[in-house]
Protein backbone atom coordinates (compact mmCIF):
# COMPACT_ATOMS: atom_id res chain seq x y z
CA UNK A 1 0.00 0.00 0.00
CA UNK A 2 1.66 3.34 -1.12
CA UNK A 3 1.86 6.60 0.84
CA UNK A 4 -1.60 7.99 -0.96
CA UNK A 5 -3.47 4.92 0.34
CA UNK A 6 -2.14 5.19 3.81
CA UNK A 7 -3.83 8.79 4.19
CA UNK A 8 -6.69 7.49 2.72
CA UNK A 9 -7.05 4.68 5.48
CA UNK A 10 -6.02 7.20 8.53
CA UNK A 11 -8.72 9.44 7.22
CA UNK A 12 -11.51 6.93 7.05
CA UNK A 13 -11.17 5.72 10.43
CA UNK A 14 -10.90 8.57 11.75
CA UNK A 15 -14.11 9.56 10.13
CA UNK A 16 -15.70 6.33 11.33
CA UNK A 17 -14.25 7.20 14.97
CA UNK A 18 -15.74 11.03 14.97
CA UNK A 19 -19.08 9.57 13.69
CA UNK A 20 -19.20 7.18 16.32
CA UNK A 21 -18.39 9.41 18.85
CA UNK A 22 -20.81 12.08 17.98
CA UNK A 23 -23.45 9.43 17.91
CA UNK A 24 -22.58 8.51 21.69
CA UNK A 25 -22.80 11.91 22.90
CA UNK A 26 -25.98 12.38 21.13
CA UNK A 27 -27.23 9.38 23.01
CA UNK A 28 -26.07 10.53 26.37
CA UNK A 29 -27.61 14.10 26.06
CA UNK A 30 -31.20 12.52 24.39
CA UNK A 31 -31.14 10.23 28.08
CA UNK A 32 -30.14 13.55 29.83
CA UNK A 33 -33.06 14.42 32.10
CA UNK A 34 -30.97 15.87 35.10
CA UNK A 35 -31.73 19.51 34.64
CA UNK A 36 -34.64 20.60 36.91
CA UNK A 37 -35.20 16.63 37.74
CA UNK A 38 -34.57 18.04 41.73
CA UNK A 39 -37.27 19.17 44.34
CA UNK A 40 -37.51 23.48 43.74
CA UNK A 41 -37.47 25.16 47.59
CA UNK A 42 -40.78 27.11 47.11
CA UNK A 43 -43.10 29.42 48.96
CA UNK A 44 -45.60 26.64 49.53
CA UNK A 45 -43.49 23.93 50.41
CA UNK A 46 -41.83 26.52 53.19
CA UNK A 47 -45.38 26.96 55.19
CA UNK A 48 -45.84 23.01 54.63
CA UNK A 49 -42.25 22.26 55.88
CA UNK A 50 -42.46 25.11 59.00
CA UNK A 51 -44.16 22.76 61.56
CA UNK A 52 -42.00 19.90 60.36
CA UNK A 53 -44.89 17.75 59.77
CA UNK A 54 -45.52 17.71 56.13
CA UNK A 55 -45.14 14.74 53.72
CA UNK A 56 -43.73 14.85 50.00
CA UNK A 57 -44.64 12.11 47.81
CA UNK A 58 -43.18 11.00 44.43
CA UNK A 59 -43.07 7.93 41.77
CA UNK A 60 -41.16 6.85 38.96
CA UNK A 61 -42.06 8.47 35.48
CA UNK A 62 -42.43 5.16 33.76
CA UNK A 63 -43.11 6.67 30.23
CA UNK A 64 -39.96 8.17 28.50
CA UNK A 65 -41.93 10.39 26.02
CA UNK A 66 -45.29 11.22 25.42
CA UNK A 67 -47.09 8.86 23.72
CA UNK A 68 -46.52 10.99 20.12
CA UNK A 69 -43.00 11.93 21.22
CA UNK A 70 -43.19 15.91 21.24
CA UNK A 71 -41.80 16.22 24.77
CA UNK A 72 -40.51 14.35 27.84
CA UNK A 73 -42.16 14.93 31.48
CA UNK A 74 -39.80 13.32 34.36
CA UNK A 75 -38.95 14.85 37.81
CA UNK A 76 -42.51 14.72 39.35
CA UNK A 77 -42.96 15.62 43.44
CA UNK A 78 -46.35 16.04 44.81
CA UNK A 79 -47.36 17.82 48.43
CA UNK A 80 -50.50 16.53 49.45
CA UNK A 81 -50.23 19.87 52.22
CA UNK A 82 -49.93 22.71 49.97
CA UNK A 83 -51.39 21.43 46.94
CA UNK A 84 -48.53 21.91 44.90
CA UNK A 85 -47.12 19.76 42.17
CA UNK A 86 -43.57 20.43 40.44
CA UNK A 87 -42.32 18.37 37.83
CA UNK A 88 -39.63 18.96 34.73
CA UNK A 89 -40.58 19.11 31.07
CA UNK A 90 -38.08 18.76 27.92
CA UNK A 91 -38.20 19.38 24.31
CA UNK A 92 -36.96 18.87 21.32
CA UNK A 93 -36.38 22.13 19.32
CA UNK A 94 -37.82 20.70 16.22
CA UNK A 95 -41.12 20.93 17.67
CA UNK A 96 -41.84 24.19 16.41
CA UNK A 97 -41.18 23.12 13.20
CA UNK A 98 -43.97 20.01 13.01
CA UNK A 99 -46.60 22.97 14.96
CA UNK A 100 -45.35 25.71 12.41
CA UNK A 101 -45.30 27.41 15.69
CA UNK A 102 -42.05 30.36 15.67
CA UNK A 103 -39.06 29.56 17.85
CA UNK A 104 -39.24 30.47 21.33
CA UNK A 105 -42.91 30.21 21.83
CA UNK A 106 -43.51 29.43 24.97
CA UNK A 107 -45.75 26.40 24.95
CA UNK A 108 -48.53 26.01 27.62
CA UNK A 109 -48.99 23.29 30.07
CA UNK A 110 -51.62 21.48 32.56
CA UNK A 111 -52.00 18.48 34.86
CA UNK A 112 -55.17 16.35 34.21
CA UNK A 113 -56.25 13.54 36.75
CA UNK A 114 -57.80 11.49 34.22
CA UNK A 115 -59.93 9.99 36.74
CA UNK A 116 -62.25 13.04 37.27
CA UNK A 117 -61.55 15.46 34.48
CA UNK A 118 -59.90 17.89 37.21
CA UNK A 119 -56.95 20.22 35.58
CA UNK A 120 -54.52 22.57 37.01
CA UNK A 121 -52.48 24.95 35.16
CA UNK A 122 -48.44 24.53 35.54
CA UNK A 123 -46.58 27.66 35.07
CA UNK A 124 -42.36 27.66 34.56
CA UNK A 125 -40.68 28.43 37.22
CA UNK A 126 -37.21 28.33 35.60
CA UNK A 127 -35.84 27.85 31.76
CA UNK A 128 -33.01 26.99 30.34
CA UNK A 129 -31.98 25.68 26.73
CA UNK A 130 -29.17 22.76 25.93
CA UNK A 131 -28.19 21.34 22.80
CA UNK A 132 -31.33 20.69 20.97
CA UNK A 133 -33.64 20.76 23.74
CA UNK A 134 -35.95 23.39 25.91
CA UNK A 135 -36.24 22.67 29.52
CA UNK A 136 -38.52 23.77 32.32
CA UNK A 137 -39.44 23.28 35.32
CA UNK A 138 -42.97 23.69 36.33
CA UNK A 139 -45.48 24.16 39.28
CA UNK A 140 -49.03 23.37 39.28
CA UNK A 141 -51.30 24.53 42.69
CA UNK A 142 -54.57 23.12 44.14
CA UNK A 143 -54.01 19.54 43.28
CA UNK A 144 -55.61 16.82 45.05
CA UNK A 145 -54.45 13.27 44.33
CA UNK A 146 -54.41 10.26 45.87
CA UNK A 147 -52.94 6.53 44.78
CA UNK A 148 -55.70 5.73 42.78
CA UNK A 149 -55.28 9.14 40.43
CA UNK A 150 -53.97 9.24 37.01
CA UNK A 151 -52.23 12.53 36.39
CA UNK A 152 -50.90 13.52 33.13
CA UNK A 153 -49.26 16.45 31.77
CA UNK A 154 -50.60 18.04 28.71
CA UNK A 155 -48.66 20.38 26.56
CA UNK A 156 -50.42 22.32 24.31
CA UNK A 157 -49.26 22.51 21.23
CA UNK A 158 -51.83 24.61 18.66
CA UNK A 159 -55.33 25.20 18.20
CA UNK A 160 -56.33 22.38 20.70
CA UNK A 161 -53.70 20.45 19.51
CA UNK A 162 -52.18 18.52 22.30
CA UNK A 163 -49.58 15.91 23.54
CA UNK A 164 -50.29 14.04 26.44
CA UNK A 165 -47.70 12.37 28.70
CA UNK A 166 -48.38 9.94 31.80
CA UNK A 167 -47.04 11.05 35.24
CA UNK A 168 -48.66 8.57 37.46
CA UNK A 169 -50.62 5.56 36.54
CA UNK A 170 -53.75 4.16 39.23
CA UNK A 171 -51.17 1.20 39.54
CA UNK A 172 -48.11 2.96 40.71
CA UNK A 173 -48.47 3.80 44.53
CA UNK A 174 -47.09 7.76 45.73
CA UNK A 175 -43.87 7.06 47.90
CA UNK A 176 -42.46 9.08 50.33
CA UNK A 177 -39.70 11.20 48.92
CA UNK A 178 -36.92 12.17 51.71
CA UNK A 179 -34.99 15.50 50.72
CA UNK A 180 -31.56 16.04 51.76
CA UNK A 181 -30.18 17.37 54.96
CA UNK A 182 -29.54 20.80 52.97
CA UNK A 183 -32.75 20.86 51.51
CA UNK A 184 -34.68 21.29 54.85
CA UNK A 185 -32.70 23.92 56.25
CA UNK A 186 -32.68 25.89 53.36
CA UNK A 187 -36.65 25.70 53.03
CA UNK A 188 -36.78 25.85 56.79
CA UNK A 189 -34.92 29.67 56.71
Amino acid sequence: MGKAGKIIKTAATAFVFVVIAMFVIRCCMAADKSKFSALTPTDALRAAWSDGESDILTCKVEAELSADGYFAAYGFYYNPESGEVQFAVRWNRSVYRYTDMPEGHEFAFRLRNEATGEEWPARAVEADAMSVYSYRKMLAEGVRLDDASQLSVVMELRDGFESVQVLKHPEQPLVEYKPKKGFLSEVQK
